[in-house]
């Protein structure tokens, strides 16, 4: 049995908030996140350890219960940067060489076994790798930019492809682009583009009458999308959630809503995230020049003409809320008020310039965890506690 570790580099705060309390290889860019997209091509018969940050490692524990976290001695292997975005091609290679692309360490070959405490030690004292050019999510908004290329590559690839189930009166643009899972259902005067990239719908989705999706685009099963909404390309929702009114190159984690009307673009939406209805977020200046995003503790001008709005898990936003170019939406925070919100809100914010209340958070989070049939956790409790008490 091959022994394969996943670990989170020292790039990981540029992922920020959906770094706070995920891992680097929890982000997605197509039909898995990159954990996920190592396990389908090697997961057979191997032995996987996942090396995070200590102050998740009872999260990812209890998300990946099979595999070994934080090991005291880490197995020899081939060992994978959880950022980095790996398909099949690179199979051999990672078997057989230690690779950087970009100056970032993809992959490395560990002989032999390690003390946990000396994993990044040895990392920086390898210097004999092969350059290739591997995906790398450096930022949260790399993974929008990838969404193309790998959502394609995973309906030639990673899809099973059936017989297209029509239903009357849908429109299917470039069928063969086109996947449906039997479960799902189509309503009436909906509109399936696939010609400028692959509709992929996974198990028991609904899309609601008057539905516009054009692709590339990637449903998760048991989610739902909203009559009239328009996906416009380049979107992912992941599972369990529900969308409507106009999306474009935007990432939805999973069991996050946006129901309503309201344009979302150019962002990335963590897990259990409620955008309230007329939500809408600028993703242009109106100069069209460089959007700068602020981090915690730094500012970065990102040299990107298109950004909109990075949010962390369990953040809700009122109706009809204004959401500037470049904003950072932390975790646990209820974003409302008039005008354009402030563009970096911090984890736990109510309002402007006030903190959640802990207990009706919590109280919140319950709720909406109860409703999809899932339950607070202590160890998520725990975490949840701990950050709070972080925040001034």
């Amino acid at each position: 049995m091959k022994n394969i570790i996943i670990y989170e580099d020292n790039n990981i705060d540029k992922l920020s908030p959906f770094s706070i309390n995920h891992a680097s290889f929890e982000t997605k860019c197509g039909i898995y996140n990159n954990l996920g997209r190592i396990l389908h091509y090697y997961g057979a018969n191997t032995n996987i350890t996942l090396i995070v940050r200590d102050e998740i490692k009872g999260l990812i524990s209890e998300r990946y219960p099979s595999y070994n976290i934080n090991p005291p001695e880490i197995p020899s292997g081939i060992c994978i940067n959880g950022a980095a975005v790996i398909n099949k091609k690179y199979f051999d290679l990672l078997l057989s060489k230690n690779l950087k692309s970009n100056n970032n360490t993809i992959s490395f070959i560990l002989k032999n076994k390690l003390k946990l405490s000396d994993f990044n030690d040895h990392i920086n004292k390898i210097d004999d790798f092969d350059i290739i050019d591997i995906p790398y999510i450096s930022y949260l908004w790399d993974c929008i930019d990838l969404i193309p290329s790998i959502l394609n590559y995973d309906m030639a690839h990673n899809v099973k492809k059936n017989k297209l189930k029509k239903y009357d009166d849908v429109v299917y643009i470039n069928e063969d682009n086109i996947v449906i899972d039997n479960s799902s259902t189509i309503e009436p005067g909906s509109i399936i583009d696939a010609k400028n990239g692959p509709v992929i719908i996974s198990k028991n989705v609904i899309v609601q009458s008057g539905s516009i999706i054009k692709g590339p685009v990637f449903i998760d099963k048991n989610s739902l999308i909203s009559n009239g909404a328009k996906l416009k390309g380049n979107v992912l929702i992941g599972q369990t959630c529900k969308v409507g009114g106009e999306v474009t190159n935007t990432i939805f984690q999973g069991f996050s809503n946006k129901v309503h009307d309201g344009f979302i673009g150019h962002s990335y939406i963590g897990e259990w995230v409620n955008l309230g209805a007329n939500t809408n977020n600028s993703n242009l200046k109106n100069n069209y020049s460089s959007i700068k995003f602020t981090f915690p503790n730094n500012t970065l001008d990102t040299k990107r003409e298109f950004l909109g709005v990075m949010v962390g898990d369990y953040t809700r936003t009122g109706i009809s809320t204004m959401i500037n170019t470049g904003s950072y939406f932390g975790m646990g925070s209820n974003v409302f008020g008039s005008g354009f919100q402030n563009k970096f809100i911090d984890s736990f914010s109510w309002g402007k310039d006030a903190k959640v209340d802990f207990d009706k958070f919590i109280n919140t989070l319950e709720i909406m965890k109860n409703r999809r049939s899932k339950k607070l956790s202590k160890i998520e409790f725990k975490f949840l506690e701990k950050i709070y008490s972080k925040i001034n």
